[in-house]
């Protein structure tokens, strides 16, 4: 009895709404229906005279989209992941510096740190430790007294003044490398991706000085690039090498490069000349030069050799003495010496996809065709590949299935065709809300697609099942176009001004995890937005261009070919 009298109540209160609306109810409905009846209904009526231009028209915009990608204006930056930033300064120092030289190179590291804190405001640093024989470098720790590392503790994103890549940036202007310092790295650890190399590439090729004169002409390339710093490679320089060839005079006198060789090595790391045994205990006597000689470099051009005659001769009349620094490491991939050449890129100045196709097209084309090299992806480039692959996929496979539910839900294979061209339509507006808003496309970005797919095939959906139910009242197909489309209006239009209402000021975030929010907010506000708008003119004149080619073509089969392929072919809405 109560859910009785509730329910007419429910009525009653209704009727008595819709007979006395409110001051506001009156004046919304008031300006809904001007714009309903005085700008999209002329507005529609233009896309249904000219259906092919509105089709045209709206593939133009996906055109120009796409070109947004295609030139770099809208970035690609699969960012998969986010930590706490701290600084890092890494040195490896050569083997001249001294302990004195070692101490004075990282109190001048400290000594600028503490400028570049108090340049701005002195609230970006909480603390710092520094260390001796220890360095991370290449992505790998290393141990020895020729390293040292300093590691900073970064203020919160509410209480810093400049961002840590920005602090980076100003105190690398300010450090000054003297020459015993092989290398200073000052990077952000964490953030995006914990802090891996935004991009890396493999060379790989058969010879080893051959690799490293290539990564140093890549690393140079890569320098040239703005907002590219920390570019590295994982075939570091070993110890200084001496490299001896024998001189005219040399072969001469018979001396070959084994036997000198071996002099060599016994001169520097000693000759065994005899074991001597003592009390059951065994000794090995070795003739070797004094410390005095060995450690001077300059005494090695007098150093005596045994010609094939049994004279000795000074070592400079027979050989000449170059330096170069070896390699310690030899890495392999796929059966070839290979060598990875990684580097990062401060997003707010350049992109690592852009870069990334544009070095491979130029520098790094001519850097295999002259060394005769080939390369692949690494690190985050290639997972970045990995990951548009697979979603590729997956978009094909979601259009698949939407089409075939679609052609079992409408009984038809040209219908579905309509709605889904619209998913193009919701892509071209999240593609240009990437631009306006700056931001590169990411995974989020590309999982929010998905999401907009849905919305927007949705709203497609039902302006074609009412477009269906007007046919079928005995409307005529213009007609019927018309009061589907003016019927969901109001439905289609208020549901995506709220969505894009409620999902816009999460646009405007800048606090560092809103990385993941962000591209879904940019996504769906201006695709749907976007979508919504084309949804309500592309999809009507879509249908009457169906309708009108069913027309002509069955004209031109003839009516009595029409009646009999009626019987089992696909005869669309109107038929139902």
């Amino acid at each position: 009895m109560f859910s009785g009298a509730s329910l007419s109540f429910e009525k009653s209160f209704e009727k008595t709404n819709r007979e006395n609306p409110g001051r506001f109810r009156s004046a919304f409905d008031k300006k809904f229906y001007h714009l309903r009846e005085n700008i999209y209904r002329p507005v529609l009526e233009k896309a249904l005279a000219w259906p092919g231009v509105t089709l045209w028209t709206a593939f133009g915009f996906v055109v120009l989209a796409i070109s947004l990608i295609i030139s770099g204006r809208v970035g690609v930056n699969m960012v998969m992941g986010m930590s706490l930033e701290m600084l890092e300064a890494n040195v490896a120092f050569t083997s001249e510096a001294s302990p004195d030289r070692r101490q004075a190179f990282m109190g001048m590291l400290e000594k600028t740190l503490d400028e570049t804190n108090a340049e701005f405001n002195g609230n970006n640093i909480n603390g710092f430790i520094s260390k001796s024989n220890s360095a991370m470098l290449d992505q790998e720790r290393k141990t020895g007294s020729q390293y040292s590392s300093m590691r900073i503790e970064y203020a919160w994103e509410d209480v810093y003044s400049v961002t840590p890549q920005q602090f980076i940036n100003s105190w690398r202007d300010k450090i000054i490398q003297p020459p015993w310092v092989e290398q200073v790295l000052l990077e952000v650890r964490g953030g995006a991706n914990g802090g891996a190399p935004d991009m890396s590439l493999i060379l790989k090729g058969q010879d080893l000085s051959e690799l490293k004169k290539a990564s140093e002409e890549l690393q140079a390339a890569l320098a040239g690039y703005e907002g590219v710093s920390n570019i590295y490679d994982n075939l570091p320089y070993g110890k200084d090498q001496i490299i001896f060839s024998l001189t005219p005079t040399g072969i001469a006198l018979g001396v070959s490069t084994s036997s000198l060789g071996q002099q060599l090595r016994a001169a520097y790391n000693g000759a065994r000349v005899q074991i001597f045994n003592q009390n059951n205990t065994e000794l090995e006597v070795l003739v070797i030069l004094p410390d005095v000689e060995r450690d001077h470099i300059s005494s090695l051009n007098q150093l005596p050799v045994k010609t094939a005659t049994g004279d000795l001769v000074p070592l400079g009349l027979i050989a000449t003495l170059d330096n170069r620094r070896g390699i310690d490491i030899i890495n392999r991939n796929g059966g070839y010496m290979a060598i990875t050449v990684s580097a990062s890129v401060d997003a707010n100045q350049n992109n690592a996809e852009r870069i990334l196709g544009q070095i491979s097209s130029n520098e790094l084309a001519q850097i295999k065709q002259k060394y005769g090299l080939s390369s692949d992806l690494a690190g985050m480039s290639l997972q970045s590949q990995q990951i548009l692959s697979t979603m590729k996929m997956g978009g094909m496979l979601t259009l698949i299935f939407i089409y075939l539910i679609l052609c079992w839900s409408f009984s038809s294979y040209i219908w579905p065709l309509a709605v889904l061209t619209a998913i193009p339509l919701g892509l071209t507006g999240a593609i240009a809300g990437h631009w306006i808003m700056g931001a590169d496309i990411g995974v989020m970005s590309l999982l929010a697609f998905f999401a907009l797919t849905g919305v927007v095939v949705n709203d497609s959906i039902v302006l074609v099942s009412f477009f269906r139910r007007e046919v079928q009242s005995g409307k005529s197909v213009n007609e019927a176009i018309k009061c589907a489309a003016l019927s969901r209006f109001r439905a289609v239009l208020l549901t995506s001004l709220t969505t894009v209402a409620g999902l816009a000021p999460l646009m405007f975030e800048n606090f560092t995890l809103a990385l993941y929010m962000v591209p879904v907010a940019i996504t769906l506000c201006f695709g749907l937005a976007f979508a919504t708008l084309l949804v309500l003119l592309l999809i009507p004149a879509l249908i009457l261009m169906i309708e009108n080619s069913r027309e002509k073509l069955k004209g031109l089969a003839g009516a009595g070919a029409g009646a009999g392929a009626g019987a089992g072919a696909d005869k669309g809405y109107l038929t139902k």
